[in-house]
Order: C-alpha cells, then structure tokens, then sequence
C-alpha cells in the first residue's frame, strides 16, 4: 500500500471513529440518568422493543448496506454510482412500510409474545414509526461513506447527538416519561435527521429508480438478509431467553453489559469498517495485496484487544460511579461479551474471499451453524447462569461462525493472515484479568489504581517487548508518545 493511501486509511479512519462515538455516545452519555431514572425492567422493556423492530428491519430491510459498497465501486459512471444509492432508499422504504404494517395488524399477538402483557402494545406501535425514517437515514448515511466524506459524516453525527441528547433529557429527566420518553426521544429524533439526511441525498444523487439495479441490490443481499435473520437470532434471541427464564430485570442487566460489546464495535471496528468496506474492493487490484491484508489485520487486531483489556479492567470501576448498585453485576458478564465481539470483528475483515466470489452463501450457512450452537447454549446455560450463560453462549456461536468464515473465505482468497501475534494478545487479556479480578473486593480508589497499574503492563509489554512485528508496536508508541496524533486529519 502506498503511503498516501495507506494515510488516507488511517486520516479517515479518525474522523469515522469521532462519528461514531457522535453517533452512539448518547446511551453512555445517558447511563448515569438511565440507571437512576429506569429501573432494570424499564431498561429491559427498552432492549425488547429495539429487538422486535431490529428483527423486522433486517426481513425487510435486505442488510443492504454492503451490496451498495459492492456495487457503487463496481460502477464508473457517477450517473449509475447514484442510482445505487437512490434505488436502495426507494426499496428499503417501501419494505419498511410493509413492516410497519405487519406491526400494526399483528400487535397484539407480538405484544403477547414478547413481552407476556399486552400494556406494551401502544409503545410497540410508537416506536415503530422509527423504521419509517431508516431509509432516509442509514442509506445516506452509508453514501457518504461510499463517497469517503468523513467530514460531512461527523456533521450529520454532531446533529444526530444533539438531538437525541437533548430530547432524552426532555422526556426522561424533565418529564420523568420513563420508557415513553425514551421512545419519544427515538421517534422525534429520528424524523428531524430523515428529513434531512433525505433531502440530501436526493439532492446529491437525485430521484431516479432502476430496476436492473434493483435486481442487482436484491438479489446480492437475499442471502444476507437471511444472514442477518440469523445473525439477529444469535445477537437478541438471548433477551427472550433471558425474559422467560429470568424476567425483565435479567434482560436489562444483560442489556447493560452487552452495550460494553457494542462499545468495542463503535470504538474501534465501525470506524475501520467504515472506510475498509470500500477501500478494500481496490486493494485487492494492487501487487502486493496479500501483505497489505495481512499487515493491516494484525494492527487492526492489536487495536481491537487492547481496546478490550482496557474495557475490562476498569468496567467494574466505572459501573460503581456511574450506575445504581442493581446493575453492578454486568461487570461479571462484560469480558465474556468482549471476547464474543472480537471474534465477530475478526469474521467481518476474513470474509473477503466470499464477497469477492459472490458466494454470501457462505456467511449464511456459517451463521446457521452458530444458531445451531446458540440454541443449545439457551436452553442450557440461561437457566443455570442466566445472563452469565447468555454471555458464553454467544461467544460459543460468535465463534463458530468465525471459523467457517475464515475457512471458506480462505479457499476464495487467502489474505495470509498470521495469528500468533493475535493469540499472544488474548493470552495477555486473560492474564491481566485475573490479577483484576483477585482485587474486586478493594476499595474504589484502590481498585482504580490496581487497575491502572495493569493497564501500564500491558502497554509496557505490547510496546517494548519483540511479541508483535516491529512495525505495529512503532505505530502504537507514536500514540502512545504523540496522543494529538490520533485528532490529526
């Protein structure tokens, strides 16, 4: 990779990272409130309702999101660049309303299903409206990406903060509307950005609809969107389990902790996904691709570990300042999660091969093993463990469907990936939490201080010691050493 591409990455991969830590900073921002303001059970009826409205998004939404990274660099011509994106939101929408419709027909008996009381069914039907916006938002969203604008991404995300951080304070603090003011907040914020992210989009792109890439968009994504279907199964399908054998307050521990996991995702993978997606269809053209794939995983892997060591040494800590004691326990259950979520960022960056053949096929069946998995894992680890049983299940299925991925893919287009620098990462995460772990009786400040000299051996250790190539640990120091760099565009 050449050096100015290669900064390109990294410049863009900054200002991704500031938006989207923009973009999803509100519920930590909000954790203290939340915590405090809505009870466990108000924080697990929050997560189901999400779930249900996730699930029929992903049927009728196609996870499209890749098929235009797919075809917008397949295209020359700016012309048919912009009828990618224009098609996506014209089908997107029209499935969305046909979702909304189901919600609406079927309320009831969804209610019923997932929640066992059927007070939910008017913020059910209420939040639903969010899926109305999705179109008008994710797609342009997705765009400007496509088109490698980080700046104009990290506006749009600065909005989006804005308004969901001040209509949360609104309807939960100054209302006190409890789980009605969070979907109040999600609805009305949602509408704001739609009608501008929208108007833009169709500005920059235009309104034409085309059905041969219609039928290109479609037919790329229907096996993952059955993917999705099942990738939703393995992510959420716990909540359920999780309400039926232990009951909304377990569903809204494990909720809690699940957000560390996202966390890692937003940190770290979203940014580097954000403009990886489309640079990676050009460097598989270059020479010397091979070395560039595996280079850069092994500093993408770095990264992602040390993000999660870091998380689990001081989430204990940071839950005892920031939440009500009730919610303390999700700091047993945060590294399990973490582990699960590095093994899903390593499956998004060993996939290629498979994109590259069109054979998404692949994804799918190596995600219907997971479920397969995750299944077991319910019905035998939830009712002995609960959230904690929950937690492992998901790194089990996380897991198995990583290694059909990298297995699969590495038939169509080995990216020469080596891994013993990433195992040796692992084993340091493992070794640093016990120590951690023998000192969770200790007071906060002595906690904290335990914690933070751990966190010094373990940068002492990736930074100076020969364990990792030489070229990773001299990027990781000038971090270390020039922090201002990382805000350098």
């Amino acid at each position: 990779m050449s050096v100015s591409k290669k900064g390109k990455i990294i410049s863009h991969g900054k200002i991704y990272l500031a938006g989207n830590i923009l973009q999803r900073c509100v519920s930590f921002i909000m954790l203290p409130i939340y915590t405090r303001m809505l009870s466990p059970s108000d924080y697990g009826t929050i997560e189901l309702l999400s779930m249900v409205l996730d699930f029929v998004g992903i049927i009728l939404g196609l996870r499209i999101g890749q098929s235009i990274f797919r075809f917008y660099a397949a295209y020359e011509e700016q012309k048919d660049k912009s009828e990618v994106i224009t098609t996506a939101i014209y089908l997107v929408c029209l499935l969305n309303l046909v979702g909304i419709s189901v919600l609406f027909i079927a309320a009831d008996f969804i209610t019923i299903a997932v929640f066992d009381d059927i007070q939910q069914k008017n913020n059910l039907i209420l939040f639903s409206m969010t899926l109305l916006m999705q179109a008008f938002v994710e797609i342009p969203m997705t765009y400007i990406r496509a088109k490698q604008r980080p700046g104009l991404f990290v506006k749009f995300s600065i909005l989006k903060l804005v308004l969901q951080l001040g209509l949360n304070i609104i309807f939960v603090v100054i209302l006190r509307m409890h789980v009605e003011g969070v979907i109040y907040s999600a609805v009305i914020s949602s509408a704001i950005m739609a009608i501008l992210l929208g108007t833009y989009a169709f500005k920059e792109c235009g309104i034409n609809f085309s059905f041969p890439k219609a039928r290109e968009l479609v037919f790329f994504s229907l096996p993952l969107m059955l993917t999705g279907i099942l990738a939703f199964y393995i992510t959420f399908g716990d909540r359920y389990f999780l309400r039926i054998y232990g009951g909304l307050d377990s569903v809204g521990l494990y909720s809690l902790a699940y957000k560390f996991g996202f966390l890692l995702m937003f940190l770290v993978a979203g940014p580097f996904g954000a403009i990886w997606d489309s640079e990676k269809y050009n460097i598989v053209k270059l020479d010397n691709a091979q070395k560039i794939f595996s280079d850069t995983f092994t500093t993408y892997s770095t990264v992602v570990l040390l993000v999660c060591i870091s998380i689990t040494l001081f989430v204990k800590d940071a839950l005892h300042i920031m939440s009500a004691p009730p919610f303390w326990e999700a700091s047993k259950i945060v590294p399990v999660i973490l582990a699960a979520y590095v093994t899903n960022a390593w499956c998004d960056y060993i996939n290629l091969g498979i994109l590259l053949k069109n054979k998404t096929i692949e994804i799918t069946y190596g995600t219907a093993l997971a479920g397969l998995v995750i299944t077991a894992g319910y019905l035998y680890l939830i009712p002995k463990y609960g959230a904690l049983g929950a937690a492992w299940a998901t790194l089990l299925a996380f897991g198995v469907r990583a290694l059909w991925v990298y297995y699969k893919a590495k038939r169509l287009y080995d990216l020469g990936i080596v891994w013993r620098h990433s195992w040796f990462m692992v084993v340091l995460w493992i070794g640093v939490y016990g120590l951690s772990r023998m000192g969770w009786e200790l007071p906060l400040l002595q906690s904290i201080l335990l914690n933070f000299l751990l966190i010094c051996f373990v940068f002492a250790t990736v930074l100076f010691t020969p364990l990792l190539p030489y070229g990773v640990r001299k990027q990781l120091r000038q971090v270390v050493t020039q922090p201002k760099k990382i805000l350098v565009i």
